[in-house]
Parts: structure tokens; sequence; C-alpha cells
């Protein structure tokens, strides 16, 4: 169901010349331990004032819009939610406009699910994202991808991006969590 779903909101956005990437909890499982996630998290190359593009990419007999004042909700949110009709799979567009989100798109890999390539957020990238975001299903996530991927990570970059970040909204929380986890695996 879930590779359906996604392969569908792959192709439209594809055909419809959008810059995109998997994130959340679909990227963990490329990366990561596997956990359940019934959903689909995507990050978009658009603003929120591009919504019209991002609406005209996906046929309505195909996807369904969630919310009832979609312009509204993508305004406040940043996400426009949408359901595959045949499978029931949510499907969260999120709109970007940082250069870490643009950069991560450009850097996203690529990875063939059942044949057809799909652009995935990269292991590092997530990582940071994760680390920002601080819940604790995310800090799991970072602890899990770093014990699978082990030293194909590069955590240099991981760090360098993070203390860019941290830099940007004066925030110092970030790196102490990462080597906190980065202790944590390592011992």
């Amino acid at each position: 169901m879930i590779s359906k779903a996604l392969k569908e909101v792959v192709h439209f956005l594809s055909e419809a010349g959008i810059p995109h990437m998997v994130i959340g909890g679909q990227a963990v499982l490329q990366y990561g331990e596997p956990r359940f996630t019934q959903d689909i998290d995507i990050t978009i190359g658009l603003i929120p004032e591009e919504l019209r593009k991002a609406l005209e990419a996906f046929p309505q007999e195909i996807f369904r819009l969630l919310p009832e004042d979609v312009e509204g909700f993508v305004q406040n949110t940043w996400v426009l939610p949408i359901e595959h009709r045949e499978t029931g799979v949510r499907v969260d567009l999120i709109f970007s406009m940082t250069p870490f989100e643009r950069e991560a798109i450009k850097s996203a890999r690529e990875i063939l699910i059942d044949n057809m390539p799909i652009h995935y957020i990269s292991p590092e990238d997530l990582i940071v994202q994760k680390i920002v975001s601080g819940r604790p299903r995310d800090l799991e996530d970072v602890r899990g991808m770093l014990e699978i991927q082990g030293k194909r990570m590069d955590e240099k970059r991981i760090e360098k991006m993070l203390d860019a970040l941290a830099r940007e909204v004066g925030e110092d929380e970030w790196i102490k969590r990462w080597k906190e986890i980065q202790e944590r695996s390592d011992g």
C-alpha cells in the first residue's frame, strides 16, 4: 500500500517538475531501524505561494485534499496533506524555502523502489532534521541510523551543518544532543 502511494506521488511530482525528497519515517526505514509508519512525508521545492503548482500536479481522481480550507491550512502550516484514494495512505507535502532544505533536496539519494527511482533525503541531512526537531522518537531514529549506518555516515558533515544552523538561530542545544547521541553510540 505505502509503496504504491509513494510511487504515484513521486510520479506526479516528477511529471510536474517539482523538486522533492522523501523524509520522515519512510526515510528512516531506508537508513535506520525498522519502525511502524503509515504515512509519507515529502519535502517539496516550492513555497506556499506556489500552492497552485502543487495542486495541479495531483489529479483529484487519484488524490484527495484533506483540509477544508486548503489555502489557509498551507499558509498556516506549510503542509499540504493529501490522501491517495486507492490505498488511503496520507501524504504530507511540506513546502520549503530554507537554504538547508533546498540543498538537502539537491543532495537527495536516489533509491530504487520496485524499479522506480525515488529521491530520499540523505542520512546526514535526515539526522540534522531529527536533531533539530529534538522529539524523543526522532532522537531514537538518530541512534538507530548511527547504529546501522556506522562509519558510512559523514559525521563531520552532520556536525558542520548543525553548527551552521545553530549559529544562524542562536541555538546551542543541537550540538549537545548530537554529541550525547554520538557518545552513546560509541560506547
